[in-house]
């Protein structure tokens, strides 16, 4: 079991480094106290950095430094994938009870039918699960032969820059921080021996079936005898990659913000194409990039980002896009604008009878909401005695929305008031008996519009992306 005996950490170089490492980030992000929760797998470098911030908490304790007073705790992400799972949960309790660390284990589902390998898919679960703590910074035990590791992974997959900088060492919007990734894992090994440390070998870090193990017991190994620093090395060159893909986001967002437009019905940060087609073909690229990690959304492979710059940039005016760049997430175009589109669950035909709510929910996405106006909407005397039903769309509607001018295709009138041709089988149509008699956000029947005195009820559809 780990031992709870601490060094002082003048004495020890490891510790001032990560030392050094606590007080640049909690400089960078000022406030009274920090919690931060320790990733704790049980293995060699988490074992090491939990020995590492306990010895940090003591020491900061010690000294009476109030400009960091931290707390913290530890997470134990079970995955159900190895048989002594459980024994290392009782590991990990019994190391955090000696030096009295809070730890919370989560119990996770790995879905091996994904398509993205065991590995990866352990470890979106892994994040997802750490993410949900309240912490203010997630800590990882990510150390420089991992950088490495990394980036010849990301090397053989053909990725970009942005993927070729690897891990960073404090990633802000997801709040991780990385204290020992300048740190080779024989220093740790070192370090863990030298203070008497146990801790966990996973036995599966050893099956060269995986990329990762393949890369770490086969290739790098084989590099070092001819590069004996291979592992700084290629930990340097990720730092070089990550500066130069902080310069090409610095420039995707002066080239891109002015880009963002918001679409119609409710959609935010879409792009203006037109001043997409102003920047040459790489800059462009650099943007859409920018537009689509804005969104929240993972890098495309090249071929997909190929295909949308071509529809993007070289398709005709008014045709139209439709490219998947996610499961279930879309990259649209309408008027010369690109959306966004994140196709929500498959809704069952709305028929609901309207019983005087100010809102109505008709799906998790749309609603519509009723309001009383001077001249405006269905003249509420038209409404005594008569129920108003709302329906989908069918095809066949047409609708009069002005005196002594013929009815007109449902479909004509939704072209003209712009509605997407995504959107328009979602629009939410009003009838009286089987008179459509108004379109939300679009307008009234003419024989039940309320003239200029009188009060009248305007419907409005509300969508959500």
């Amino acid at each position: 079991m780990a031992s709870s005996k601490l060094p002082p950490p003048n004495k020890t170089n490891l510790i001032t480094r990560v030392n050094q490492y606590f007080t640049r980030v909690f400089l960078s992000k000022p406030q009274p106290s920090y919690h931060v929760l320790l990733a704790y797998s049980g293995g060699l470098d988490s074992s090491v950095l939990l020995h590492m911030m306990v010895s940090l908490q003591q020491q900061w304790q010690a000294e009476k430094k109030t400009e960091f007073q931290l707390t913290l705790s530890a997470m134990h992400v079970h995955h159900g994938l190895n048989a002594k799972a459980d024994s290392w949960v009782t590991h990990c309790q019994q190391v955090c009870a000696q030096y009295a660390i809070p730890l919370q284990v989560e119990y996770v589902q790995v879905d091996k039918h994904t398509g993205l390998g065991v590995e990866a898919t352990a470890r979106h679960a892994r994040y997802a699960a750490l993410q949900q703590s309240p912490a203010d910074f997630i800590c990882l035990a990510h150390h420089q032969d991992d950088q490495a590791e990394t980036l010849m992974l990301q090397l053989m997959r053909g990725s970009g820059v942005k993927g070729l900088a690897a891990m960073a060492e404090m990633d802000v919007t997801q709040r991780l921080i990385r204290p020992l990734l300048t740190i080779s894992r024989q220093a740790l090994e070192q370090y863990a021996n030298a203070h008497a440390l146990q801790w966990i070998e996973d036995d599966s870090n050893q099956n060269t079936d995986f990329d990762r193990n393949f890369m770490r017991h086969q290739v790098l190994p084989l590099l070092e005898t001819h590069y004996p620093s291979v592992h700084k090395i290629l930990s340097r060159t990720a730092k070089h990659l990550a500066e130069a893909n902080d310069l090409l986001t610095e420039l995707a967002q002066l080239d891109g913000a002015p880009m963002l437009v918001n679409g119609v019905h409710g959609y935010q940060r879409c792009l203006d194409l037109s001043k997409l087609a102003a920047l040459n073909e790489i800059r462009a690229k650099n943007a859409v990039r920018w537009w689509l990690d804005c969104h929240e959304l993972m890098m495309p492979n090249a071929e997909v980002l190929a295909q949308l710059m071509q529809q993007l940039l070289h398709a005709r005016a008014d045709a139209g896009i439709h490219i998947q760049v996610a499961k279930e997430v879309h990259v649209k175009r309408y008027l010369d604008v690109a959306y966004v589109v994140k196709e929500g669950a498959v809704t069952q035909p709305i028929n609901q009878l309207w019983q005087g709510e100010s809102r109505l929910q008709l799906t998790s996405q749309d609603s519509l909401v009723f309001e009383t106006s001077l001249g405006q909407g269905i003249a509420q005397k038209k409404l005594m005695n008569t129920a108003l039903r709302i329906r989908s769309r069918e095809g066949s509607e047409r609708f009069r929305p002005e005196v002594g001018r013929p009815s007109r295709t449902l479909k004509h009138i939704l072209q003209t008031h712009h509605i997407p041709p995504w959107l328009r089988a979602r629009v939410p149509l009003v009838f009286v008996d089987e008179t459509l008699v108004y379109i939300p956000n679009v307008g009234v029947d003419a024989s039940m519009a309320a003239q200029p005195n009188e009060m009248g009820t305007v419907i409005r559809w509300e969508h959500h992306p």
